[in-house]
């Protein structure tokens, strides 16, 4: 039913009363008061009309309202009850979007970390179990890395190769022996058994007589038979291929020691490769060693006399037999023997004129014993410098192949680089030696010189001691005639020849 509101009612009114207006002729007052007053009851009546039916509409239509009221208050109710549906949800959607972003991290971390396990346990192995392992391996590691497959296959595949190598660490532990093929020194292919026992491999050809360690040589794909000397305990190697037991030669560095065996290189090698500076400096060491032996020779030719020696001299002289005192002294070959000598010769000349003569005599003498030592001593000089011109010539020959090849192939450069070091190397040999020689050579000189000057020490003392006892005894009134030359000895007294008689 419509609803009739007071606004409706009161437009009605007015309606009514503007058509009254417009249709009411000019008639007297009278008539148009009663049209008005008949027109107002009825607009009252229907007005009370009007009232009861909304009185009587008002009080279902305010239930209804209410039941509205209701059902909007248990609407907000269901949708607050579904938002919060909602954020439970969305938080939960995000813990799981983070808990599998968890997973694929923590399932990428796996992959990563069983691919570097593959990878190392690939160059890990010896090189003869790839004959036995390498083929599974190389299939296992394809299939984890086939996308077609899922994650899981592809995990799997990878936890089938850390089985791999476990069964591989347990069977290595014990020993295992298989088929396969190994390269000798020679480039000849020979089929027989290999023998794996921990870190350590063997190879037994099928007729027995090619037998020795198996070991991956620099150049070659297959596994390459080191050889071991005769003797009774390799030979058990061909009875652990054929019956599975037997006695095993050790190799405590795993087959390193054939390796460092074959890089070592003889003298003449480095010779070579140090390249033609290397010629000098091995001619100049040659020649300044050998000069400091005949040096070292000569110097240990040199007598040093005894005391009982240089005393027998010194009491020759103080009984004026000077000439049997010359002869004394040269008797002690060397320098030492002709300056005592000269002493002796020269006894009886003045002070200053004895040591003028000795001490020419050791400068002769020194001269004589320092030759050739100042050669050895520009040797052990000039040796570093030649090492450091073969350095640098060599560097600068590597640094000419980098520009013409690269850096991607190291063997085209080696050969400047070993002629750098080489070249240094030996020019440290040659000169420390040299060096050490010279200063053996210095000092054994210098000792040498040292004992003529103490000599040459002694003997004046001696002769000053002789002249002062000279002196008390002319004072107590001895019988020897003074000397009659400042600084000399007791003069030789010549008698004159007897006449013939007549």
């Amino acid at each position: 039913m419509k609803r009739i509101t007071l606004p409706a009612i009161a437009a009605g009114l007015l309606c009514l009363f503007n058509s009254a207006a417009a249709q009411a002729p000019a008639s007297p007052l009278k008539d148009v008061t009663t049209d008005l007053q008949k027109r107002l009851d009825d607009a009252t009546a229907a007005l009370s009309t009007l009232r009861a039916e909304i009185e009587k509409e008002k009080l279902p239509m305010t239930q209804r309202l209410t039941q509205l009221e209701d059902q909007v208050i248990e609407a907000r109710k269901e949708y607050d009850r579904v938002l919060r549906l909602l954020d439970s949800r969305t938080l939960e959607v995000t813990n799981l979007k983070s808990g599998n972003k968890n997973k694929e991290d923590t399932a990428a971390y796996l992959t990563n970390l069983l691919d570097e396990f593959s990878r190392n346990f690939e160059t890990r192995i010896h090189i003869t179990e790839l004959q036995q392992l390498g083929g599974t391996l190389k299939n296992l590691q394809n299939k984890g890395s086939n996308a077609n497959l899922s994650t899981g296959e592809q995990l799997q595949a990878r936890f089938d190769i850390v089985n791999l190598s476990l069964d591989r660490l347990e069977k290595a532990a014990g020993g295992v022996v298989f088929d396969g093929k190994a390269t000798d020194r020679s480039g000849t292919v020979n089929e027989g058994s290999f023998i794996v026992l921990g870190p350590l491999a063997y190879f037994a050809s099928k007729d027995g007589s090619k037998y020795g360690l198996a070991d991956l040589k620099s150049g070659s794909l297959d596994p390459t038979l080191l050889p071991i000397p005769d003797s009774k305990l390799p030979q058990g190697i061909v009875e652990v291929a054929k019956e599975g037991q037997g006695i095993l030669p050790i190799d405590a560095t795993r087959g390193n020691a054939f390796k460092l065996e074959e890089q070592r290189d003889t003298a003449l090698d480095e010779i070579r490769k140090g390249g033609p500076l290397m010629w000098p400096i091995v001619g100049l060491g040659l020649l300044a060693v050998l000069v400091g032996l005949l040096k070292w020779f000569q110097l240990s030719l040199v007598s040093r006399p005894s005391n009982r020696r240089i005393r027998e001299v010194l009491d020759l002289l103080d009984k004026r037999k000077y000439a049997e005192a010359e002869k004394l002294s040269l008797r002690t070959r060397g320098p030492i023997g002709q300056f005592m000598a000269t002493a002796a010769k020269h006894y009886t000349d003045p002070t200053n004129v004895m040591e003028e003569t000795m001490f020419e005599k050791i400068l002769d003498a020194k001269t004589k014993l320092n030759a050739w030592i100042p050669f050895v001593k520009i040797a052990a000089a000039v040796e570093p410098l030649f090492g450091l011109l073969g350095t640098v010539t060599g560097m600068i020959n590597t640094f000419k192949l980098i520009t013409v090849f690269g850096t991607q192939d190291a063997s085209t450069f080696s050969s400047g680089i070993a002629e750098a070091l080489i070249t240094t190397e030996w020019g440290l040999i040659t000169a420390i030696p040299c060096l050490l020689i010279a200063a053996f050579l210095a000092r054994k000189a210098r000792a040498v010189i040292d004992d003529m000057e103490k000599l040459g020490v002694r003997i004046m003392n001696h002769r000053l001691s002789g002249q002062q006892r000279l002196r008390i005894g002319r004072q107590d009134g001895a019988d020897t005639p003074p000397p009659n030359e400042p600084g000399g000895l007791q003069p030789i007294v010549v008698s004159p020849a007897p006449q013939p008689a007549v």
